[in-house]
């Protein structure tokens, strides 16, 4: 089966690269598949996660906002913010929802209030997406 390359940018930095086999994306008009020789096409990317298939196995990635080019065997995301659904970012996610509750129930200002409530629905989302979540092998 032929590849095709893909790259996942946001604010925390590069969240992937390199050689996929397909890759699902959450987009305003539903999720899409991309597959090698793909048609070329510019979309909106909404919240969810991202599902890369590669040869090392699947890798899951969360996702809040931004776009998606999929050029001549391509694919090209730009996100508010990504993050490797993994272990590793367990306690992060963990730390930063701690942080925004306690600021949000001290509520300073208007400002504070509207960047705790974005940190707050990215850690919700992380969470959502099953990262810490142990699935039973059956």
């Amino acid at each position: 089966m032929k590849n095709f390359e893909l790259e996942i940018l946001s604010p925390q930095g590069v969240a992937f690269k390199g050689e996929v086999m397909s890759v699902s994306l959450p987009t305003s008009s539903g999720i899409i598949t991309v597959l090698p020789g793909h048609t070329n096409l510019v979309t909106k990317l909404k919240e969810g996660e991202i599902i890369i298939t590669h040869a090392g196995g699947e890798k899951r990635i969360t996702v809040i906002d931004g776009f998606v080019e999929i050029f001549n065997n391509t694919v090209d995301i730009v996100s508010d913010f990504a993050v490797t659904s993994d272990d590793e970012n367990v306690q992060k996610i963990e730390q930063a929802m701690k942080l925004a509750k306690d600021m949000k129930n001290k509520k300073q200002n208007v400002v504070d209030s509207a960047v705790i409530e974005t940190q707050l629905k990215k850690a919700v989302y992380e969470l959502k997406s099953g990262v810490g979540i142990k699935r039973k092998k059956i």
